[in-house]
C-alpha cells in the first residue's frame, strides 16, 4: 500500500510539472513566420511513365491596395523575369526557370533526372520550386505521380 502511495504521489506530482511546463507563454516564434512575396499556382500532377514530366507554373504578385474595397478588390500581377530553381529531396537541384512576361514558366524533365529510374504506377516525387522575391525568399511544394 505504501509503494502504491509513493507511485501515485510520484505521477501526480510530474504530470503537475508537464502541465505547468506545458502553459508557458513566449513573444518571439521559433522561426519567423514571413509572408510568400508571391503566389505560385502549378499545373500538372499525374503523368505516365514513359512521358517526360511538364509542370507549368504562373507566378503572381497580389497587389492589396484596394482588399476593402469590394467593386476592385484584390489585384493579380504577373511577374516577369523571377528565376525559379527547382529541387527535388529539398537540394539536388534539377532545373532553373524563368518566368515570361505573362508570369509563366514550364518545368519539362524526364523522370530520370528526377532520380526515378524505372518509373511505376504509384511512385511519387516531390518538387520544391525556390526563388526571392523583393529579397524575400519562398518555396512552393508540388508532388508528381506516376499513373
Amino acid at each position: 500500500m505504501k509503494t502504491s502511495l509513493k507511485k501515485t504521489s510520484l505521477f501526480l506530482a510530474l504530470a503537475l510539472m508537464l502541465l505547468t511546463q506545458a502553459c508557458v507563454e513566449t513573444d518571439d516564434l521559433v522561426t519567423p513566420n514571413v509572408a510568400a512575396p508571391v503566389l505560385i499556382l502549378l499545373e500538372g500532377t499525374t503523368f505516365s511513365a514513359t512521358s517526360s514530366v511538364s509542370v507549368n507554373s504562373k507566378t503572381f504578385e497580389l497587389d492589396k491596395t484596394n482588399i476593402l474595397d469590394h467593386n476592385l478588390g484584390i489585384d493579380s500581377i504577373p511577374v516577369a523575369n523571377l528565376a525559379l530553381d527547382v529541387y527535388v529531396a529539398s537540394t539536388r537541384k534539377v532545373a532553373s526557370l524563368t518566368t515570361n512576361a505573362e508570369g509563366s514558366a514550364n518545368l519539362l524533365i524526364s523522370w530520370a533526372d528526377l532520380g526515378v529510374e524505372a518509373p511505376k504506377s504509384g511512385t511519387q516525387v516531390r518538387l520544391e520550386f525556390a526563388g526571392t522575391h523583393k529579397s524575400i525568399a519562398f518555396r512552393k511544394y508540388h508532388t508528381i505521380r506516376v499513373q
